[in-house]
């Protein structure tokens, strides 16, 4: 029967209440949807974007986003690795940026290059991307496992063939390739080296990064000036307007004493000696040094099992050795004894820069064809900070910020401390002590520390004292603060710095060439990585948001299919759970409610007793009852200690003892036995109870993980909740979501499946 009836229904207020009950429950659903959306969004994403709580994965229309995204995953979670290839001194994979300028043309021209690099240099010129990801199977790793399973079939065949001892095909994972690095060795000689070798030669350029030492350099160069270029161009002699100038030069630079001798560091401490080849003309200092070492001539023709007549006859080889004493030897020679001049630095720049010299003769054919530098003054734009990665830029900036008025500069936000330090230094006196009672007089304001002395972006105005615009101008004015200015209106002063260019550069051609737009010499070509990375996200957008949607429920799944038997014990423990429940609860509720014995409330409140305590608390009893019998890593160990439960019979007690007593009483009239009574009539009127029932029973089973671990420590035992567990210990928070979500799907199937009858069980039932 309504609560309202319809009467009521057309009175004004009771409209009005209607409205708001409703308007109440759909803002309390709104409150519910909303999380569960950030959590089916945080399912779908990785480190990169997981902290951003969107109800919508942002990689999908966000393509910066889905850069940065293919970028960790592509370069195994090295960022070094990223901001080494990009040359970008970048703290953190969120801040590397979508490339400015791009072209098709230098794209095309790279991809052509590399195209032939892999068909004829060794396979350690590149690396397997997409190989390892904090928490995740990447698309490379699943390929894998895919790829070895239809190669061997079985794990039992690749541990024969392979001479390895993995359990399961889900424990193997691909290395993750540095050959880069000293010491790093590029042999591949194992059976499942030679394996990953075979498989790391089906993968895609999508899926493969490239070796660029030029980019190792410069890095290198980076951390000896703590990023300033300006300072490695004093220390060294050289004159770099910007990093992607900078490349490994191929021989010895003799003539930059200074940077010959970094040059020479770096190759002997940290390039691998794959990428270096010794000129013959070194065979004397190698005939010298084999002499050094093993005097006895005939004791080297032992070890390098030769027949030469002597140590001259040892030719010095022009590349590492495969393996073997002469590998060795071969390596301390060039660390250690090798004149400078005899070594050659063979690398991806190095030949990337040969090939457009054959293919373009002239650097100012290269110009041309990439369509490089501006066409026009008016294409140049004023910015109001000064770029970080271009001297001639800054520099010219700077210049042009000279011939402003005061009130036309401004001050960067990170000028604020040294701002401070110079106001305070104004009122300190020779003790050393800060005059904050002057300096509040001078300023119109109460300051009583540095903190609140006031900071200007911009030339304060009125109401600010002359003295804090006097103080604003000699800091602005002063070189040393030059780096903190900026111009405070671009747009107004934009004609006026294009006119201050054209006075200074007369052509265009004039300003592309000292601001390292064009090409002038080919040692400033680099390798395009950042641009080939990004059209490889263009042209691959769609697949690699298909990959980022999917791959964590992929994992969470796998886990559940291919870890034991976990899907299988999870339906049978709670296919047990349930008809146990719905066994034992039944008849001990029906014995209470049917015959009316003496102690049966004592016989209730017993129990009921154990719901006054915590599960944990009945938890070592239970493990050791169930150890004395004997039942451990079975199902019984699982369903005996939950069969019974004190607050399902209470329930059922209940139910029974509110049927009608004559149902009963005409069913014995009739000759009914005991279990037709139970069964048709009892159990046939508490279908919804017994609902209610059988899912609390499924839901305590199928969510039971810590019984389930302590009691089954068989991992051939162990249910779903235990493997996903497992999972998120060592899976990326995201993932741990994912595994949330799928685990949810069976209960809300369930719930689904009974609601109906379920909310006959809420509602008490009018029939009896």
């Amino acid at each position: 029967m309504p609560i309202i009836g319809n009467v009521e229904k057309k009175n004004i207020k009771v409209k009005i209440l209607g409205l708001a009950i409703h308007l109440i429950l759909i803002i309390g659903g709104a409150t519910m949807i909303y999380p569960l959306l950030i959590m089916i969004s945080g399912s779908l994403k990785s480190d990169v974007d997981f902290n951003d709580f969107s109800i919508a994965p942002e990689y999908v229309y966000d393509n910066r986003l889905l850069f940065q995204k293919h970028l960790l995953t592509k370069y195994n979670n090295k960022n070094n690795l990223v901001f080494s290839d990009f040359r970008e001194p970048i703290g953190a994979i969120t801040n590397v940026t979508v490339p400015e300028t791009v072209s098709r043309e230098r794209n095309g021209d790279f991809r052509e290059f590399i195209a032939g690099v892999r068909e004829n240099k060794p396979h350690y010129w590149r690396v397997i991307g997409m190989a390892y990801e904090v928490g995740v199977d990447t698309l490379s790793v699943r390929q894998y496992r895919a790829w070895l399973k239809k190669k061997f079939g079985t794990i039992q065949n690749m541990n024969e063939k392979c001479n390895t001892n993995y359990a399961d095909f889900s424990v193997l994972g691909l290395p993750v390739e540095l050959f880069a690095s000293s010491g790093i060795s590029t042999e591949y000689n194992t059976p499942l080296l030679k394996a990953i070798l075979e498989f790391k030669n089906t993968l895609p350029d999508l899926q493969t990064s490239w070796i660029d030492l030029d980019g190792t350099f410069v890095t290198h160069l980076r951390t000896r000036v703590e990023r300033n270029l300006t300072a490695l161009n004093k220390l060294f002699g050289t004159n770099y307007i910007h990093w992607s100038d900078i490349s490994l030069p191929e021989r010895y630079p003799a003539d930059k004493p200074a940077f010959a001798k970094e040059w020479l560091t770096f190759i002997r401490e940290n390039v691998n000696l794959a990428f270096v080849n010794v000129d013959p003309a070194a065979q004397a200092e190698w005939s010298a040094y084999l002499q050094e070492k093993y005097k006895d001539f005939a004791a080297l023709n032992k070890i390098y099992r030769t027949k030469e007549k002597s140590f001259a006859g040892i030719k010095v080889p022009v590349a590492e050795p495969a393996a073997g004493q002469i590998k060795v030897d071969w390596k301390d020679f060039v660390a250690t004894r090798i004149s400078p001049k005899y070594i050659r630095i063979v690398t991806l720049g190095n030949e990337y820069r040969s090939w457009l010299k054959k293919k373009y003769k002239t650097i100012a054919a290269l110009n041309k064809a990439y369509d490089l530098g501006f066409k026009d003054f008016n294409e140049i734009v004023l910015s109001t900070e000064a770029p970080r990665d271009n001297l001639k830029q800054s520099a010219d900036l700077s210049a042009f910020i000279d011939t402003l008025s005061t009130s036309e500069v401004g001050l960067q936000r990170i000028a604020l401390t040294d701002y401070r330090n110079f106001v305070e230094s104004k009122y300190r006196n020779a003790k050393g002590v800060v005059d904050y009672q002057k300096l509040s007089q001078d300023y119109h304001h109460a300051i009583t520390n540095k903190l609140e002395i006031p900071f200007f972006t911009k030339f304060p105005s009125a109401p600010e004292t002359a003295i804090a615009q006097n103080h604003y101008t000699e800091f602005v004015k002063d070189k040393k603060n030059a780096a903190l200015r900026v111009v405070s209106n671009a747009a107004k002063l934009q004609d006026r710095y294009l006119k201050f260019l054209k006075d200074k550069y007369k052509t265009i051609d004039a300003l592309n060439k000292s601001w390292g737009n064009v090409y002038v010499s080919w040692d400033m070509v680099s390798t395009p990585i950042k641009e080939y990375e990004w059209f490889n996200v263009i042209d691959n957008r769609a697949m690699l948001i298909k990959e980022y949607l999917k791959r964590n429920y992929l994992m969470v799944i796998d886990t559940i299919l291919t870890s034991g038997h976990a899907a299988r014990n999870t339906v049978i423990y709670c296919c047990l759970a349930v008809l146990a429940a719905l066994m034992v609860n039944p008849l001990c509720a029906y014995a209470l409610s049917r015959y009316k014995m003496a102690p049966s409330y004592k016989i209730l409140l017993f129990l009921m007793l154990p719901m006054a305590f915590p599960a944990m608390v009945l938890g070592i009893p239970q493990f050791l009852l169930i150890k004395e019998l004997g039942l451990l890593n079975t199902f019984a160990a699982l369903i005996l200690p939950s069969m019974a439960n004190g607050y399902n019979i209470f329930l059922l007690k209940g139910f029974f003892d509110s049927l009608p007593k004559e149902l009963f009483e005409s069913a014995a009239i009739d000759g009914a036995s005991e279990w037709v009574v139970f069964w048709h009539i009892a159990m046939g009127l508490s279908t919804p109870i017994l609902s209610v029932i059988a899912l609390s029973s499924f839901t305590a089973a199928y969510g039971n993980f810590m019984m389930a671990f302590l009691l089954c420590q068989d991992q051939s035992m162990w249910t779903m909740m235990v493997y996903l567990y497992q999972l998120q210990q060592r899976a990326s928070q995201a993932v741990g979501f994912s595994a949330l979500i799928i685990a949810a799907i069976p209960t809300l199937l369930v719930f689904i499946f009974c609601q109906n009858i379920i909310i006959k069980g809420i509602v008490v039932p009018t029939e009896k």
